[in-house]
């Protein structure tokens, strides 16, 4: 059976209605608000590459393989931060492609910029703007990649989060989330999610239930790999839009 086929059989028939499956319990909330967090961010783009980008890029890579864009296509970079993945799908779409990358944080957008630079890919493009409400038309992108992104916003925004992005998607479009997760969270997730509690403006990530998420927003989970960060819990998921 295809992981594919797996998913679509989590959907619950009861009386004939058919059901999403939700996240299974509660996340912690995300208090900080949002100019805090494009300050913080804006701060912390010139350390950002030494003292987080280490322990992510193994599964940012990891959704960077499952997305697997191609020459031509038109990717959004969600969340792009100092241009790691963005450059890995500019080289990918090629000068035939497009590539957008979209951040909160001026400093940020920056790093991204001067990332697609140095690597001569002047087809790349960043762009500054809450992922919540971007300024793209509906249909603009084939693929959409969130790495360390859906796991910032509050809880009651998330869904909403998740339609704005399937609004930026062509029909038949495809996202891939690399996420912190709460599935099988031990000691560590519990720690992380008392300092998240504690310094919210500071550790601001804080692990969710990804394939659920997804899964209630109504997109069609394609595949999926469990990666770690931080000794943490990675979900990195692959779905395209039902």
């Amino acid at each position: 059976m295809s992981i594919e086929r797996d998913y679509e059989d989590e959907r619950r028939h009861v009386k004939g209605v058919t059901t999403t499956p939700k996240p299974p319990g509660p996340i912690a909330r995300v208090s900080r608000p949002k100019a805090a967090a494009r300050d913080w961010y804006d701060v912390f783009s010139t350390y950002y590459n030494t003292v987080a980008d280490p322990f992510e890029a193994p599964a940012r890579n990891a959704g960077l393989e499952l997305l697997d864009a191609t020459p031509g296509e038109r990717v959004l970079d969600v969340g792009c931060g100092t241009g790691n993945a963005l450059v890995a799908l500019a080289r990918a779409v090629g000068a035939n492609g497009t590539a957008v990358g979209i951040d909160l944080a001026e400093g940020m957008c920056r790093a991204s910029r001067r990332a697609l630079t140095d690597a001569g890919l002047e087809w790349g493009v960043v762009v500054e703007g809450d992922a919540a409400t971007t300024p793209f038309r509906k249909n603009t992108f084939d693929a959409l990649f969130a790495s360390f992104v859906l796991e910032l916003f509050d809880t009651p925004e998330i869904l909403t989060v998740l339609d704005e992005w399937r609004r930026v998607l062509d029909p038949g479009g495809r996202l891939c989330v690399v996420s912190l997760s709460r599935r099988g969270g031990g000691p560590y997730t519990r720690l992380y999610e008392t300092v998240h509690d504690l310094v919210p403006t500071y550790v601001d990530c804080r692990p969710i239930y990804v394939r659920e998420t997804l899964l209630e927003a109504g997109f069609r989970i394609v595949d999926e790999r469990e990666e770690t960060a931080w000794q943490l819990p990675v979900e990195v998921v692959h779905c395209r839009i039902t």
